[in-house]
This record gives C-alpha cells, sequence and structure tokens, in this order.
C-alpha cells in the first residue's frame, strides 16, 4: 500500500499542475466498491467478514476523492489511478481508470479550508502550502480479546498500517467562507451559459457582430468588441473538436473564463437574436435601446446601394447639398440677432449673453467648497439673474465629461435648413452623442447597477499592464452584514441580496482578461424601502498582489458622487469612507482625502473655474422653436473638442431626410468635421436630466451660486 499511495501521490501532483480539477459522475461509493471488487486476491485480514484491503480509512478516502479527474491538453481525463502499479494493485488501478475515464466530469473540485479542520486529518493553517486529504498511517496494539477473537495477531502486538492520502496545493483549498455547494453552483453555471453560447451562437453571427462594432453599427459597441475577439477563435476551436471531446473542453476553457457567461451579457444576447433568425436593423435597434434609450438613434445601420441612390437623388433634387456641408459654429458666424431675446424688462428669459474681459482663477477647489451656497433653479437663474450679469465663470468638474458640447452650423448660412426647427444650428455632445448620456460607462459595461440608492465603486489598473492584481469592494452594513466576493450576496450567485437589498454584482479578479481597461467592482443598495438607518462602512481589500499600484474610488448618493484616489500599493485592508443613513438622509464620514484631482477635458483643467463665453438655449428652442428635450448651454473661452466630431444626428432632421435613416447615418458617422481653433465648446445640461453647475457671477454685486437642472 505504501508505494502504491507514493505512486497516487505523484501522479496527483501531476494533475495538479493542470490548475484545474474535477469530479466525475461516478460516485465516490461506486469507485471505492470497484476497488475491493478489482482485486484478484483480497484476503481476510482479521476479521472473518473483511478483507486486507477493507479499511475504513481507505475507504473514507476514495469515497471522498477517487473520482478526482484532471484534463490533459488533448482534453482526456487522467485519473489518480493513472500509474504503473506492481503485484496486486496492478488490475485495480486498470479497473479504477478505465471506468473513470468512461464517465463525464460533473463539477469542479475544491476544497474548504473550513471542512478540511474539521475532518481528522493532519492540521492545517490558512497559510499552508499543501493540506493533507486522508490519513496517511495509524498504529494499533491489540488487546488479549482481540488477539483470542482475530487468532492472526498476538496480545499486545504493535502493527502499524499505511492508507491512501494526497497532497492538495492550496489553489484547490477555498478560505473565503463560502460553501462548496455555492462553489460548485458557480463553476457550473458558468460550464453550462458557456456551453449554451457555443451552441446556439453561430461563427458568421460572431464575426458579423465584429463587423458592425466596427462600423459603429452598435452603441458603445467597442467596449465590447475585445469579447467577441476572444470568443471567436473559442468558438473555432469548439467548432473543430469531436464531439466526445467537446464536453471536457468545455469544463476546461470555462474555468474562471471572465466572459463564460457571454450568453447571458448585453453582447451574447444580441448573438443569441441574431443566431436565431432576428432581423439584422431590428437587432440592432433593440441593442441600441438597451444600451443607452437617450442615444440609441445615433448608430449606423446596414445599408445597400439602392438606398445610397435615393438619398443622393432626394439630397439634389431638393436642394440639400450645401446643408450638409457644415462647420463648428463660432462667436463670428453665430447670428446673436436671431436668437438673442434682449427685450429683459418685460421679464423675458434673456437665451443668449456674451461676456468677455474675465480672465479665470487657476485655484483648484474640492466640492465641499460649495456646500450651503444658494441653489437657484434653471429657470428662476434664466429669468431674473442672467439678465443682470456682466460675467460668468462656470466650475468645471470631473464629472463633467458627458455635458461637454460644441455647437455646429451650416458652411453657407443661406443654405435650407434640414432639421425640425427652423434654422441650420445643431449640437453634438462628447462622444458624438445627441444628448448627454446617462451611463457611467466603466460600471455599466460590465453589467453593475449605477441607478441605486447607494453606490460604491473602485477601478484600479486601467491601462497599467504592470498592476494585475485583484483588489475586492467590501461593504458592512448596519447590522453587520457584510458585502464582497466570499459574502455570497453577489449578482453571480443567484443574484443574491441582502436584506437591505445591497449585493456586489461585478467582481474582477484578473484585469490582464479585460485588456487593463474597465476594471471596477461595484456594491450598489436598490431598494429604499428596506434600507436601516446607521453606519455603511467601505473599504477596499488587496486579495492578490500582483504589482498593486493603488485605486480610484467613487461613493454616489442623492446624485452626489464622491471621488478618492489611493495611489500607492494596497495591502490589507483600505478604509475608504462610511455613509450614515438617518430618517432618509445620508451623511458621509471621509477616510481618506476626498479627490479634487484634476484632468483635461476638452483642453481645460478641471476643478478650475472657466469664463462662459455665451448662454444659450438649445437651436431647437431658439425663437419660437419648440421641439424636443431643450438644452441650456454654457459655452466656455478656450474650450476645444479634442476630436471631430458629427455634424447632425439623424433624430434632430426633418422627416423627409429622416426616412433615409441609413444613408443619413452613414453620412453622419463618415463625414466628420474636424476641430478648428475658433469654436463654441463647452457645458450642455439637459432640461430632463437631474443636474447642477457652480458659477461666479459678476454684475452689480458678486456672488457664488449653485444651478439646479
Amino acid at each position: 500500500m505504501k508505494k502504491f499511495n507514493q505512486q497516487l501521490q505523484k501522479q496527483f501532483a501531476e494533475m495538479c499542475k493542470s490548475g484545474k480539477l474535477f469530479r466525475i459522475s461516478l460516485t465516490g461509493e461506486a469507485v471505492w466498491k470497484l476497488y475491493l471488487e478489482s482485486f484478484e486476491n483480497d484476503p481476510m485480514f482479521r476479521d472473518p467478514e473483511s478483507s486486507e484491503h477493507n479499511c475504513n480509512l481507505c475507504k473514507n478516502f476514495i469515497r471522498r476523492y477517487g473520482n478526482i479527474v484532471s484534463v490533459d491538453d488533448n482534453y482526456k481525463i487522467s485519473t489518480i489511478f493513472d500509474v504503473d502499479a506492481e503485484e496486486e494493485f496492478i488490475p485495480v488501478a486498470k479497473a479504477l481508470s478505465d471506468n473513470i475515464k468512461k464517465s463525464k466530469i460533473s463539477q469542479v473540485f475544491f476544497e474548504t479550508f473550513a471542512e478540511l479542520n474539521v475532518l481528522p486529518y493532519e492540521k492545517c493553517t490558512k497559510n499552508s502550502v499543501l493540506f493533507q486529504l486522508g490519513v496517511d498511517k495509524n498504529v494499533k496494539r491489540y488487546t488479549k480479546e482481540e488477539a483470542e477473537k482475530f487468532g492472526v495477531v498476538k496480545p499486545n502486538e504493535i502493527k502499524e498500517f499505511n492508507h491512501m492520502h494526497l497532497f492538495l496545493p492550496k489553489e484547490f483549498v477555498d478560505a473565503s467562507g463560502k460553501s462548496i455547494e455555492s462553489i460548485m453552483h458557480d463553476y457550473r453555471d458558468a460550464k453550462n451559459l458557456f456551453q449554451k453560447g457555443m451552441e446556439i451562437i453561430s461563427l458568421d453571427t460572431l464575426i458579423l457582430v465584429k463587423d458592425l462594432i466596427n462600423q459603429g453599427s452598435l452603441l458603445d459597441g467597442t467596449t465590447h468588441l475585445y469579447k467577441i475577439e476572444q470568443f471567436i477563435p473559442l468558438k473555432e476551436e469548439y467548432d473543430a473538436l469531436p464531439a466526445t471531446e467537446r464536453d471536457n473542453w468545455l469544463w476546461v476553457k470555462s474555468y474562471k473564463l471572465p466572459f463564460a457567461k457571454f450568453v447571458n451579457e448585453l453582447i451574447g444576447t444580441l448573438c443569441t437574436e441574431l443566431s436565431e433568425g432576428k432581423e439584422l436593423n431590428k437587432a440592432c435597434q433593440s441593442w441600441n435601446q438597451r444600451v443607452d434609450p437617450i442615444n440609441y438613434m445615433k448608430t449606423t445601420a446596414p445599408i445597400t446601394k439602392r438606398q445610397i441612390e435615393d438619398a443622393k437623388k432626394f439630397v439634389e433634387e431638393n436642394g440639400y447639398v450645401e446643408s450638409f456641408d457644415r462647420v463648428f459654429a463660432n462667436m463670428d458666424n453665430i447670428k446673436v440677432s436671431e436668437i438673442l431675446h434682449s427685450n429683459v424688462g418685460k421679464g423675458e428669459i434673456k437665451s443668449v449673453s456674451i461676456f468677455d474681459g474675465v480672465k479665470s482663477t487657476s485655484t483648484r477647489h474640492k466640492r465641499n467648497e460649495f456646500d450651503g451656497i444658494e441653489e437657484v433653479s434653471i429657470d428662476k437663474f434664466m429669468k431674473d439673474i442672467l439678465p443682470t450679469c456682466t460675467s460668468i465663470e462656470a466650475l468645471l468638474r470631473n464629472t463633467h465629461d458627458g455635458n461637454m458640447v460644441s455647437l455646429t452650423t451650416a458652411n453657407n448660412p443661406d443654405s435650407k435648413p434640414i432639421f425640425k426647427w427652423d434654422n441650420n444650428y445643431s449640437w453634438t455632445f462628447n462622444g458624438n452623442l445627441a444628448g448627454k448620456s446617462q451611463i457611467k460607462d466603466a460600471v455599466k459595461s460590465k453589467g453593475g447597477k449605477v441607478d441605486g440608492v447607494l453606490r460604491f465603486s473602485i477601478m484600479w489598473a486601467e491601462g497599467d499592464i504592470s498592476d494585475n492584481s485583484d483588489l475586492d469592494a467590501w461593504a458592512t452594513e448596519p447590522n453587520g452584514t457584510h458585502i464582497g466576493y466570499s459574502a455570497g450576496y453577489r449578482k453571480d450567485n443567484g443574484n443574491n441580496r441582502t436584506s437591505m437589498s445591497g449585493q456586489l454584482d461585478i467582481d474582477i479578479t484578473q484585469p490582464s482578461s479585460f485588456g487593463y481597461k474597465n476594471i471596477v467592482e461595484n456594491i450598489a443598495w436598490d431598494n429604499a424601502s428596506k434600507m436601516k438607518d446607521g453606519t455603511y462602512k467601505f473599504w477596499v481589500n488587496q486579495y492578490a498582489d500582483r504589482g498593486s499600484r493603488g485605486f480610484k474610488a467613487e461613493i454616489e448618493f442623492n446624485g452626489e458622487i464622491y471621488s478618492y484616489e489611493y495611489n500607492k500599493k494596497v495591502t490589507g485592508n483600505v478604509q475608504v469612507a462610511e455613509v450614515t443613513l438617518n430618517n432618509g438622509i445620508f451623511d458621509i464620514k471621509h477616510f481618506l482625502p476626498e479627490t479634487p484631482s484634476t484632468k483635461e477635458i476638452y483642453g481645460l483643467e478641471t476643478n478650475q473655474f472657466h469664463k462662459v463665453n455665451l448662454v444659450c438655449l438649445s437651436p431647437n428652442h431658439w425663437g419660437d422653436n419648440n421641439v424636443g428635450n431643450k438644452h441650456y448651454f454654457f459655452m466656455l473661452q478656450d474650450c476645444k473638442s479634442p476630436t471631430s466630431i458629427r455634424s447632425f444626428h439623424n433624430e434632430n432632421l426633418i422627416p423627409e431626410l429622416a426616412s433615409h435613416r441609413s444613408v443619413m447615418e452613414i453620412l453622419g458617422s463618415t463625414n466628420m468635421i474636424d476641430s478648428p481653433k475658433k469654436q463654441l465648446s463647452g457645458l450642455g445640461m439637459n432640461s430632463t436630466v437631474r443636474d447642477e453647475l457652480v458659477v461666479k457671477l459678476s454684475g452689480s454685486f458678486k456672488r457664488t451660486i449653485k444651478i439646479k437642472f
């Protein structure tokens, strides 16, 4: 037995090098029965009703570990019994190996530290490198009664018995506190969904979706492109495999694969719809509406030669050719007389104000500097305050990326209007959007909840390939409930939530798996009625240090976002903040300094005040126009779009042109306007989106106010 066990240990060590261990559907009890039946000669040992190899300790070992397997590079099963056994173990090893290999994998194999710590094996700690499975040996001293009963031993005779046991590397021991059932479920669910994707989604569909993303037909499609690009070679490999090897391949490939559940993700849903025969344009429109209802019309769609010819003919015959020759609007070509409502004395809104001669301050500002300042609605500001101002400065914040907007117009001011309003001016927001997007990209692109009552998000390793660390976002609720990767309250754990509606909905362990982009974790509460008064604590834990460089964090509630940066190696736990809820009112205590970090947006530094050159409504509300959502534009001095932009958006075109939607979309996305030195760009606020802007005003007296939208 001792030599046989040494062979098992050596074989098991080789299996562990694969990094993945599994169990087959053949039960441990069946393996034990087969073990005993395979001995050609198993003599009675002591008890007349037992035999030499019928040992309780070996029985417990085989029942628990006899059906462990690994999968080799050719997707064939390897067992611990694949050894060159000797003597009486030759037929046993062969029988066990042959029968186990006929069975299918049913689940992954792990042990939990909690379970190993109570089993009668060698004592272990969480810092152990190897964990013993089974009992290696025991010593027995026989009594006079036993000697008389068995007849083959002497009174007080001492015998040492060797038993089957193995040594398991720590990577297969889960110390998180999760139950083994939960661990098994996560891996099995990933494998099943991975299999579903492989079976339902065709290779042609994956290639088509890749082309759609590259053509710009899918809103925010580039965020999901890497998944398609990694899924395609997997699909090619799967299709080329013999049917007998596919199940093992699925278990191996889905093991800790970040996008194993691809079929259930947004991009997977689109691929499924197309594979099942959904019409291409409808599938693309459904995708765009799911991703961002505000901007779903901005993408390109597949078009035919006939569509192009029809659209060209309509544009030429109806005098719209010059109308599509568009440029950035600037202070020289904007016709103030057309949009200026100067009848201020009667209390009408002054839609445009032009300011000059004021230089903006270079002082950086923190959010709390403006706590408690006067707040006014945008309506009151436009009606009562703006007409009295001689100059305005606006505070540009880090969160204003999505608010950046540029005005455009026709190069020929006398060209025929193409929009639903009676002027040829239009606008384009940052990212070539028609309106401010409500997506918090990094979290939402990974499926995280960004519109809950309370949110805690962390981000790290953004573009830094030297940091492949595994950081974890953690939170504690007032009743002591922990939320984190091992707490069970996870979206990927049956969508399990705490009693207060808290949940970890994104858990990323390998930044490299996502190309070091959008590396985030997110904890959110989505039901205010379930949240209890008390303190909610937030911290970051370094689970695995692979070049840690720090992290960024955000806490959001009541529409306010609090930002933090930790710019050094993360060790252990790093407290971020505590949020207290009392009678429906949130308050926050910072453990890390709130970050007034600056960045450049449209050539301007954030967390500084910048001179406002012009304040106006969006062109669809100039004069007597009242078409669609109203935007308020605060155009900033020296503000410049960093890229070429779209000159128009389909949703704004007159019906006659919108009927050629597909061609118009191609025209808008391919004929971009280069960003000139002189332009009108700045902050745009959608009247239907909750927002705010801090401004410094000069006039009869100076003051700082917060405009609420």
